[in-house]
């Protein structure tokens, strides 16, 4: 039979209405678009179509679970949750009347028309967040939280539908939740379903919220989190892995919005937002707080245009100096290459190699040309003057004219990317035309692929000189336990300070990384938490302004740079 499943019953009267089209079908049901006549009115009829493969206890269940989901949903009360109008059962076919929404599924829609925009994920969330703490309230765990469950009437109101694995104590309601058994748990979407749900341990309301966090990520970048071959493995992705940054998949995500899903989707119920409304007011506040910063930035960015034509500033570099200097790699401290046995052993390989140093000299030069490229590409070039800017709000990686650019360190979705290709060095950028003495920087760090050898250090190089041979590095690796370096470059490495940190996320959430300079003295934040004390600089000749830049340590290792501001007004 090649006929649709479902499309058979098109045409029957159920009820007061007449099915006219399939909307769409599931499991063990099908929706209907129908025609009512009393009263006279296009609405939705969901019918249940047991399978043919079902024996009698299974059928018992599903047809349990169907007269829930409308007894459930006649309960309640509320703008944001599709009512039932009616539920009954014609020749051995349980039905559901509920209102015709046009605008279909919020899934639908986001497949059609990509990730939302902020302002409409957040209007979304505030009447999801509305209708479940409502439902809470009423005693109701959803448990299919989830965008195919969400109703678009056409007019930008969004309802939640389908209550039928919906938890409900209706002996205590607004009290004590009864547990759910296991096999109730376990019929969430396995894409959506809290750890909580996925153990089969008791849940309130607190699952939905996490259901409600994994959604907003699928809003917001158009895919989920966690993906499976099975649903028993992507189940124990739920319980056990950190979901990926969100800042990684888009760039308008800021790291406070990155901050609030993932208190969302905190593994225990207790770390996680304690109610929808929580969640919703956060989201909203860190949208708010991202719009004006993307409004400082515009406003900066004009005023430095503004400046630059009141000051008729020469457009052309001065001369002699090569403005957007080439990325130079650096061979790194042998020390810092450790944390398992076959790196040590290639400490050793790297030490026999270093002895005939000389005798290899023009090789590696050649190695350095081949992936700084021996001639300054055209993106890489800059008409502007050296400017040292204090406007915090401007991001400093939407400057690509000043930023080197090749098949190593490249843009993507306004993100900078550094990709390691050398066998023994650093791959290094600077932001060209740009010197800075006292300042706080900030920049969000995330690895997209690394070399799964050992420690894979990437960070932050400032007070460059502009070829090179002076600066100050700080640099973090994720590898267990965290660890953190502050080093001075002199033509040979200086050890200032390195100790380890349980402040660095996963290498795929992203670390966001502060540094504040003051003369001799430099402080250092890893997501907005201090690493230690103030550090001062004791040499006899502290450096004390220069270029900033980034550099990604490993070979095959690729960083995305993102969010970088620099702050000089202090």
């Amino acid at each position: 039979m090649t006929m649709t499943r479902g499309q058979h019953l098109i045409g029957t009267t159920l009820g007061s209405c007449v099915l006219e089209r399939l909307l769409g079908y599931g499991g063990s049901s099908a929706v209907y678009l129908a025609q009512q006549y009393t009263p006279f009115r296009k609405v939705a009829i969901k019918v249940f179509l047991p399978r043919s493969t079902m024996n009698a206890q299974m059928l018992r269940e599903f047809y349990q679970r169907f007269l829930r989901e409308a007894e459930a949903a006649s309960q309640l009360d509320h703008p944001s949750i599709l009512p039932v109008y009616s539920y009954g059962e014609q020749n051995g076919l349980p039905y559901i009347i509920m209102p015709y929404m046009p605008g279909g599924t919020l899934s639908e829609y986001i497949n059609k028309h990509g990730p939302l925009p902020l302002d409409e994920a957040r209007w979304y969330i505030e009447q999801m967040a509305s209708a479940l703490d409502y439902a809470h309230a009423e005693g109701c765990v959803h448990c299919d939280v989830k965008p195919a469950n969400m109703l678009l009437d056409g007019e930008g109101r969004l309802m939640l539908a389908d209550f039928g694995i919906a938890r409900i104590n209706t002996s205590t309601r607004k009290n004590e939740q009864e547990p759910a058994s296991s096999s109730e748990s376990l019929m969430g979407t396995p894409d959506y379903i809290s750890p909580e749900q996925a153990l089969g341990d008791p849940l309130d309301g607190r699952s939905d919220i996490y259901s409600l966090g994994i959604s907003l990520f699928y809003m917001l970048a158009k895919e989920l989190p966690f993906k499976a071959d099975t649903t028993i493995a992507l189940a124990l992705l739920h319980v056990h892995e950190n979901p990926p940054s969100l800042a990684l998949l888009r760039v308008e995500v800021t790291p406070e919005l990155d901050r609030v899903v993932r208190k969302a989707l905190e593994k225990h119920p207790n770390d996680r937002f304690q109610t929808a409304g929580e969640f919703a007011m956060a989201f909203a506040d860190a949208v708010e707080h991202a719009k004006r910063e993307q409004q400082a930035y515009s406003r900066g960015k004009h005023a430095l245009v503004a400046n630059s034509l009141e000051k008729e500033v020469q457009i052309s570099p001065p001369a002699g100096v090569s403005l957007a200097s080439q990325p130079i790699v650096r061979i790194r401290p042998a020390w810092r290459r450790m944390i398992s046995a076959p790196r040590v052993l290639l400490v050793v390989i790297s030490l026999c190699v270093l002895v005939g140093a000389s005798i290899l000299a023009s090789s590696i030069i050649a190695s350095h040309l081949f992936l700084s490229g021996t001639t300054p590409s055209k993106t890489a070039l800059s008409t502007a003057p050296n400017v040292n800017v204090s406007n915090v709000h401007v991001d400093h990686l939407s400057d690509q004219i000043n930023w080197p650019s090749s098949s190593t360190f490249f843009f993507r979705q306004q993100q900078y990317h550094i990709l390691n290709k050398s066998v023994q060095d650093v791959a290094l950028a600077l932001y060209a035309n740009h010197e800075y003495n006292n300042f706080r920087l900030t920049v969000t760090m995330a690895e997209i692929h690394n070399s799964h050898q050992g420690a894979d250090y990437y960070g932050v190089v400032f007070r460059s000189s502009l070829d090179q041979s002076h600066y100050y590095l700080f640099e973090v690796t994720t590898a267990t336990p965290g660890q953190y370096a502050f080093l001075r470059y002199d033509g040979q490495w200086k050890t200032i300070t390195t100790g380890s940190t349980p402040l660095l996320a996963a290498r795929t959430q992203g670390n966001t990384i502060t540094i504040e300079a003051h003369n001799s003295t430099f402080t250092f934040l890893i997501n907005n938490q201090p690493v230690s004390k103030p550090i001062v600089d004791t040499s006899a000749s502290v450096l004390t302004s220069g270029e900033v830049g980034l550099y990604v340590e490993e070979q095959g290792d690729e960083v995305a740079f993102s969010h970088l501001y620099i702050d000089t007004s202090n």
